[in-house]
């Protein structure tokens, strides 16, 4: 399957964007947001997937650590 690199570097951006909102009393809107960077998964872009989680893991922890063992709970669980 070929993957329009322009398009999933936007839409990386997008999500990258959208981190300041990780730190956030809603888990709803965490889970909102893993679904949509788990699509990056489902095209092939594995590679942006981990970046864009390991950045938003270190996002969260050094801006809301309230927030931090939210977001690994989540990422932990086996739908994710």
């Amino acid at each position: 399957m070929l993957v329009d690199k322009e398009r999933v570097r936007e839409y990386y951006r997008m999500l990258k964007d959208e981190m300041i909102d990780l730190c956030h009393s809603d888990s709803e809107y965490t889970k909102m947001w893993i679904e949509k960077a788990k699509n990056l998964r489902l095209v092939g872009a594995w590679y942006h997937y981990m970046i864009l989680i390991r950045k938003a893991k270190e996002y969260v922890r050094k801006n809301c650590p309230c927030y931090y063992q939210r977001l690994l709970s989540i990422l932990s669980n086996k739908r994710f």
